[in-house]
């Protein structure tokens, strides 16, 4: 199957009822000259692209602690996107551009769980931009030059305004969402006036807090990594350094909690804390002006947003607790957080145990991404902005409703490479075609099938055994929303 785009017809592959094309070039190769400049408009090509394989992928060093796939495709041109469409269809069907997560140092459109035939299924033409990543994505250069992974997601958002008619697409019907990292940056484009008008909606799952760094804190990391390379804080200097030299400085940069195999449960409580991503969207004033705190709470901002967590999100960073930590150390976590012994002995309580590292668990979970986003729901929502919120939570065996526990259900891949050891064996397909449809139908009209979320009753979906709206649902324990 063939597509003709500006810069030169592609080949893609009909698999079902999904056109697939992967690896398409949105942007101009970066590698090797180029890794820390801006994007730069893709170049023509002659003869006809073959986009039936994955296209290149961010660097990143490996990552020890891995909750699904993520390889690492080498090659110069790691800007380009992979494109899903109805293949049978004309269209024009509503867009979706999913934004990878992996925390801003991993991630990438050629892992399985990304695959977007599901959404082709259902009319909806999914693409999935790689943008770079960590020092790359992030560093800000001595020109003030920040934020390139943002500059990197609006110049493919450009580029589907540009050509996603000629895939079936509907560029005046553009949703961003993202989960995890991929959610973070998909918030904070709201913040960006380069990306205004690119887009209509927005849906972030999982977007963990601090939303944003500081400049002041981003200049600082910016100048300590240029220092450990013995380099300039320029781009033709940072591009001149071994890319091999770079990604060791990145990996003894990764958090401690996806670097190696867990510590002892005292160790990770004890080092339990937010804000543990070096780096991140900064707002420079420049790429970036508004927070999205500040964006959201502006009316017309976007058309509609839907934002949710998983219920226990930090699950997977603390790992098993049994053994239980200490007291002791599990006041020290808390204590990171900016909360209290009383506050543990709240949490307690409240979740009816005498496990501290549980309690631990959900603080950091509370705190780092349900609390977060029930405060830009409420400001969107009092802006005016029709806002929909949720709460994943199906427990999976031995992890409950962890960070990523979710994306297989997004995609409904629940037969994705890794998921059933994820999920186990029993993963509900009624759940998948729920989570999956909610999205699909807030792609289409957004709408995701719920009532929109009122700051007087804090309703939201909880997407559980048992699908069901519930009052003040991101402020509720794991328990008290699964109890029927």
């Amino acid at each position: 199957m063939q597509v003709p785009t500006a810069n030169g017809r592609i080949r893609g592959r009909v698999r079902g009822e999904c056109a697939e094309f992967l690896g398409i070039p949105y942007a101009a190769a970066p590698y090797p000259d180029h890794a820390f400049a801006p994007p730069r408009p893709p170049e023509p090509w002659d003869g006809i692209l073959d986009a039936t394989v994955p296209g290149a992928t961010a660097a990143h060093p490996h990552v020890a602690q891995q909750l699904f796939p993520d390889p690492v495709v080498e090659g110069r041109n790691p800007l380009n996107l992979n494109v899903y469409a109805p293949a049978h269809s004309a269209g024009p069907h509503p867009v979706l551009v999913w934004l990878p997560g992996g925390g801003f140092f991993s991630g990438g459109n050629a892992g399985p769980w990304y695959s977007g035939e599901s959404f082709a299924r259902d009319g909806v033409v999914l693409v999935v931009p790689n943008y770079r990543l960590a020092a790359e994505g992030f560093m800000v250069l001595d020109d003030g030059l920040a934020n390139r992974a943002l500059l990197d997601i609006t110049a493919a958002l450009r580029w589907v305004q540009g050509e996603i008619a000629a895939f079936g697409g509907d560029p005046g019907n553009v949703t961003v969402a993202g989960q995890s990292a991929g959610a973070m940056a998909a918030l904070a484009l709201s913040g960006c006036p380069g990306a205004r008008g690119l887009f209509h909606r927005l849906a972030a799952m999982s977007a963990g807090t601090p939303l944003l760094s500081s400049l002041p804190r981003a200049e600082a990391l910016s100048e300590d990594f240029a220092a450990l390379l013995g380099t300039p804080r320029s781009a033709a200097a940072l591009a001149a350094v071994p890319a091999r030299k770079r990604l060791e400085l990145e990996a003894a940069w990764l958090p401690r909690e996806v670097q190696g195999p867990a510590a002892e449960p005292d160790d990770r409580a004890r080092c339990a804390r937010r804000g543990s991503l070096r780096w991140q969207p900064t707002l420079d004033g420049s790429v970036l002006t508004a927070s999205p705190q500040d964006a959201l709470a502006e009316p017309g901002t976007v058309d509609a947003l839907m934002i949710g967590t998983t219920v226990e999100e930090w699950n997977f960073v603390l790992g098993p607790v049994d053994p239980a930590p200490s007291i002791e150390a599990c006041r020290q976590g808390f204590a990171n957080l900016g909360l209290t012994g009383r506050d543990l002995t709240r949490y307690l309580h409240a979740l009816e145990t005498d496990n501290p590292g549980h309690a631990l668990a959900q603080a950091l979970s509370d705190r780092t991404f349900r609390e977060p986003a029930r405060g830009i729901a409420e400001g969107a929502a009092r802006a005016g902005i029709p806002t929909y919120a949720y709460q994943f939570a199906w427990a999976a065996p031995g992890l409950g409703a962890a960070h990523c526990a979710d994306l297989p259900f997004v995609f409904d891949h629940l037969d994705a490479p890794g998921a059933a050891g994820l999920l186990g064996p029993d993963a509900p397909a009624h759940l998948a075609d729920a989570l999956h449809g909610a999205l699909v139908g807030f792609a289409r009209d957004g709408d995701p099938g719920w009532t929109a979320y009122d700051p007087a009753d804090r309703r939201a979906m909880v997407f559980d055994e048992e699908i069901r709206e519930v009052p003040d649902a991101l402020s509720r324990t794991p328990a008290r929303l699964r109890r029927r």
